[in-house]
């Protein structure tokens, strides 16, 4: 068996390799990106413009408010998420420039840097490491995970507190982790700098001044708040989601911190825990797939974070056949509303009490 599994390994580092793309094809893939994010730069400033400072009708600035969300959604997908991994630019200090726009809309990029590169991109589903699903004691994701009475309706409540993940990262979850200094289980690589506690204040002053304070110069205070929860409760919602619908489904592995998932069993360990999303679907899929900026490819994208998004359609084409001619599972929901329902599935089976062991 051993032999067979060395081999298999074996065969998708190689065929992972093969599948990589030329370095044409990231500089013709970083110019799609820069293009896209200043077509979505642009377009963030007209909605802003037309939703904050205008005399225009209550229906256009509504319009101009769901049109707003989608493009906070796409900044943090296309912009934020690339420059964090360092896939924006080859200049370091580039990436380092558009990671702020994380801090721009509410999230401390500093911290996101060790959550999602370091904890979640580390350890994949590996219960105890990987922040991204420790959600305790709201919460039951994995199999590992204490069970509450609560969780029984966590299929059913947990939804709706998706949306405030945003507001609580700009209130208290950020400025608690670097209190702490930890994020869920796990402590901080580094001690927090003055400076670094100065830049993350910063940065949420930065996003209170864009999002309220400027806003309350051209409207009501009222108006402002119930449109600032409003759009940040779908933003964080929509964000939440699109994460949760790779890991924490049916079909996909978690395992503890014990179980071998670096070095050479990289590969395997990724598709076992991870799930892309099919965008197939004539005018829908390819719209889905500009917005959420490569993580409907997520199995792609672990295993390459520093490549731009946009190569992953075209590396992941080529990954996906190669699985399936040497017999390895490649998996991938048909489209995304089999991934959410398939997400709210996994929560309600999380939610079943746990069988007492013989002789607890």
């Amino acid at each position: 068996m051993s032999v067979q599994v060395d081999d298999t390994t074996a065969r998708l580092s190689a065929l992972w390799r093969s599948v990589l793309p030329s370095a044409a094809e990231i500089r013709r893939a970083r110019r799609r990106l820069h293009t896209k994010a200043t077509v979505i730069a642009v377009l963030v400033a007209l909605s802003y413009w037309v939703l904050v400072i205008s005399s225009s009708g209550f229906w256009l600035r509504i319009g101009s408010a769901g049109v707003l969300v989608g493009l906070l959604i796409a900044v943090a997908t296309n912009i934020m998420h690339d420059a964090n991994h360092g896939a924006f630019s080859r200049w370091a200090w580039v990436n380092r420039l558009a990671s702020y726009t994380g801090d721009a809309l509410g999230a401390s990029s500093w911290l996101w840097r060790f959550k999602h590169n370091t904890l979640h991109h580390g350890s994949t589903n590996v219960e105890g490491v990987d922040s991204d699903i420790l959600q305790a004691p709201i919460a039951r994701l994995a199999p590992g995970q204490e069970w509450k009475p609560w969780h029984r309706l966590q299929h059913i409540y947990l939804w709706p507190l998706y949306g405030f993940m945003t507001l609580k990262n700009v209130l208290f979850g950020d400025l608690t982790n670097l209190i702490k200094a930890e994020i869920g289980e796990q402590a901080l690589r580094r001690k927090p700098k003055l400076t670094t506690v100065l830049g993350v204040i910063t940065g949420k002053l930065a996003h209170i001044t864009w999002a309220l304070v400027i806003p309350i110069l051209f409207n009501p205070w009222w108006a402002v708040i119930l449109f600032y929860v409003a759009m940040s409760w779908l933003v964080g919602f929509s964000l939440a989601v699109i994460f949760q619908v790779a890991h924490c489904v049916e079909g996909v592995e978690f395992v503890d911190e014990s179980t071998p998932h670096r070095g050479r069993d990289f590969i395997p360990h990724q598709l076992a825990t991870t799930k892309n999303v099919a965008t197939t679907v004539p005018v829908l899929g390819p719209a889905f797939r500009w917005l959420v900026g490569g993580l409907d490819h997520q199995i792609e994208h672990h295993l390459a974070p520093r490549l731009p998004h946009t190569v992953y359609r075209s590396v992941g084409t080529r990954f996906q056949a190669g699985c399936g001619a040497i017999g390895v599972e490649y998996r991938e929901h048909p489209g995304m509303w089999s991934a959410v329902r398939s997400h709210g599935r996994w929560l309600r089976e999380m939610g079943r009490p746990v069988p007492a062991l013989p002789g607890a």
